[in-house]
């Protein structure tokens, strides 16, 4: 707690810094705090457990000119309540400080074009559910203009890991690169983008396949469109195919892995609320294991509160089921009612949705939330509520429960129970 309280007071130190010389330049403070409980039943962990966590983002903007900017951002926690004293914060992974952004935006001179770099928001487009491959933080250089009104371009280098280990450690270096395009007139907009990442053979930062320890490159394509012409009614498609090649695999081992992804979304916008059909379909394992050739960096697919980590904060063990908010390996199908809402300041989502592996029955791998296969059927429910209490200040309710059915197994998973309450203020 010391070494937190010292970084504040430091953090404090600069804002004061800067807020003296404000004629410098706009300084804009940034701070959120989270509090969240949540009580669970079954889960990953087949176990009851409540939790209490805390969650603490602070930083700040510092604008020179509409040309030359920086952000900094810190995140404390989330650490769970209890753990009060210096040496259990040490020991809690969860309650580390870290840099959460870090980066310079600064527009190349007598041009439109934008540059960032150091760590910032990195994502990989879509219109449907989020990005399944990449929608997190990256270490990363990204260069972005536009050609005319219609058209935008954005190139963007990724470092994935560097650590040289000991000699016979092998290295860990890994990096992507990033191409991606919008093309954007009235009534529809198509945004297409590639993706090469190449790791070496200790690094393990993504997630190709079943992340062996060789030296692999990876490609991604994809596109995503969204037709949104007969509005109040809104059309989204989201697509892309994957492939992973190792070198120097053992005899007996596949070197090159592919699989495909595919997602579409339907949505109608009331009065009150937004109504939304959508589902999606991706390759999974076949009976060898070894058969999932896509690459995931930080996925940011938000389907659903338990499953896939629609969550606010999601510091227990009954968020986010599937590793990484990946549909890889599954289908399903997403009914929903968005932001209604029956008394002022007071908005409700309320969701349904059902999933199936796509792994052949006969894998030998059978973790139902690493590898769900044909005979696995999930069915979540949702039910979130935010009232806003004050301008900067927010309450969320989540409630949700997933009927779990497997078949040709040992021991099955029990249905699962997730609710968190979550508090969070800021400006």
């Amino acid at each position: 707690m010391k070494k937190l309280t010292t970084l504040v007071l430091a953090a404090g130190l600069v804002v004061s810094a800067f807020a003296g010389s404000a004629s410098a330049g706009e300084f804009k403070p940034v701070l959120q705090f989270a509090e969240e409980f949540t009580y669970g039943d079954a889960g990953y962990k087949s176990q009851e457990n409540f939790n209490a966590t805390t969650r603490i983002r602070f930083g700040f903007d510092y604008v020179a000119s509409e040309d030359l900017s920086a952000t900094i951002l810190f995140q404390y926690g989330g650490y769970s309540w209890g753990t009060n004293n210096d040496a259990k914060f040490t020991r809690d992974p969860n309650a580390d400080l870290r840099m959460r952004l870090a980066y310079i935006d600064w527009t190349l001179p007598n041009s439109d074009v934008k540059v960032r770099m150091g760590r910032q928001a990195v994502v990989a487009p879509s219109y449907a559910f989020g990005s399944a491959v990449l929608d997190g933080r990256a270490d990363a250089v990204s260069v972005n203009g536009n050609i005319n009104e219609n058209i935008s371009l954005g190139l963007a280098w990724l470092r994935l890991d560097s650590e040289q280990g000991l000699p016979n450690d092998g290295r860990k270096d890994a990096d992507a690169v990033m191409l991606n395009a919008e093309f954007a007139y009235d009534g529809f907009k198509v945004a297409p983008w590639a993706m090469y990442a190449y790791k070496d053979t200790a690094a393990m930062s993504y997630a190709p396949a079943k992340m062996l320890p060789y030296e692999a490159n990876s490609f991604v394509v994809g596109a995503s469109a969204e037709l949104n012409m007969f509005d109040p009614f809104v059309f989204a498609v989201d697509a892309l195919y994957s492939n992973v090649s190792y070198d120097d695999m053992p005899a007996g081992l596949e070197d090159s892995l592919d699989g495909f992804y595919v997602a579409a979304k339907a949505s109608y916008k009331f009065s009150n609320g937004v109504a939304a059909l959508g589902g999606w379909y991706a390759t999974g394992d076949d009976d060898t294991n070894n058969d999932n050739g896509f690459v995931l960096l930080d996925g940011g697919f938000s389907a659903s509160t338990i499953l896939f980590g629609d969550n606010i904060i999601g510091c227990d063990d009954y968020n986010t089921m599937f590793n990484n908010d990946s549909p890889f390996g599954t289908w399903g199908v997403i009914a929903e009612y968005a932001g209604f809402s029956f008394l002022e300041n007071l908005s409700h989502t309320a969701r349904v949705v059902y999933l199936q592996g796509t792994a052949d029955k006969d894998i030998e791998d059978r973790d139902l939330f690493r590898k769900p296969t044909e005979d696995d059927t999930l069915i979540e429910v949702d039910f979130n509520s935010t009232y806003q209490i004050y301008k900067n200040f927010s309450a969320t309710l989540e409630l949700g429960y997933v009927f779990v059915d497997q078949d040709n197994v040992q021991e099955e998973q029990d249905d699962i129970f997730r609710s968190a309450l979550t508090f969070v203020y800021k400006f």
